[in-house]
């Protein structure tokens, strides 16, 4: 897609868009609780992500493309560099704030990232969501809150400093993907991962993880992140950033019912209620694309 068509796509274009992301985000889902299953340093969760990530990407980039993956990756220039950093950074800031503060304090940050995403976009492409996205972005972060309560503590500071980071890396990479169409999106995953990879290799001891923590580690590295990334960036192409990371939400709602279903922690009420309201938000925001005709 071009420039001139991201930002008029066409109602069908729009409606990929969403099922897309969403299924991306469902793909992702059960990511908190791979890390609650994981018995590691969070360095090391950071390395084993990257490093299996790599190993899925890499199998895909060569199906596809072949010799020529070596060239597309060159192709993609500073642009696949900068969003490969931010998906590195993200990604990895996340698994820290997890590890240092609770699930609350980050989810409670992470639910401006639907704002941040419009106010950055309205910069860099004079995008302006409409009134069912603004609504739709106001609803999700009453839900997020609601989901949060009781579970607040005020925690680290370097942890709620982490979250912030995630949350503006976040709408950094779905407002630059959108900006840059043409840049392969799996090859900046690839590039992010391999980033990561690094990271948790230097700082930590990745190798020391054993038994079923490992094998977790190879879940979420193998098939769950690289797999819902991929899905993911391919939403900026079709729909706005802000409606993109409001969809991301959706990962709060259905978070606790995996723990629920796998490990029998029944979520609390304010959970539930919260998750509601966040698939209010997405419906109302889907509307504007799934409410009119092609």
């Amino acid at each position: 897609m071009t420039p001139s068509e991201v930002r008029n796509p066409t109602a069908q274009q729009k409606r990929f868009g969403y099922l897309i992301t969403t299924l991306g985000v469902l793909w992702l889902s059960p990511d908190a609780l791979m890390q609650r299953l994981i018995d590691g340093d969070a360095i090391a969760i950071v390395g084993w992500r990257g490093a299996l990530s790599m190993v899925t990407l890499a199998l895909y980039l060569f199906w596809r493309d072949g010799s020529g993956a070596i060239a597309r990756l060159r192709a993609g220039g500073w642009r696949l560099l900068l969003l490969a950093m931010f998906y590195a950074i993200n990604s990895s800031a996340f698994v820290l704030a997890i590890d240092l503060s609770s699930v609350a304090d980050v989810l409670v940050i992470l639910a401006a990232t639907p704002l941040c995403a419009a106010v950055l976009a309205w910069f860099v492409l004079r995008e302006v969501p409409d009134r069912r996205t603004s609504l739709a972005i106001v609803i999700g972060a009453v839900g997020v809150l609601i989901a949060a309560v009781g579970g607040v503590s005020g925690g680290s500071p370097l942890g709620m400093a982490l979250a912030v980071l995630t949350t503006l890396n976040l709408a950094a990479q779905f407002t630059m993907l959108r900006r840059w169409p043409q840049v392969d999106n799996v090859a900046a995953v690839f590039v992010g991962s391999f980033v990561m990879a690094i990271i948790g290799f230097t700082f930590a001891e990745p190798l020391a993880m054993e038994g079923m923590s490992l094998f977790w580690a190879c879940v979420l590295g193998l098939c769950l992140t690289p797999v819902a990334f991929t899905l993911v960036t391919v939403g900026p192409r079709y729909i706005g950033a802000a409606e993109v990371s409001l969809l991301m939400l959706l990962e709060t709602a259905l978070g606790p019912l995996w723990v629920w279903l796998a490990m029998g922690e029944v979520p609390a009420t304010t959970a539930l209620i919260g998750g509601a309201i966040i698939v209010l938000a997405i419906l109302v925001s889907a509307s504007s694309a799934f409410g009119r005709k092609a």
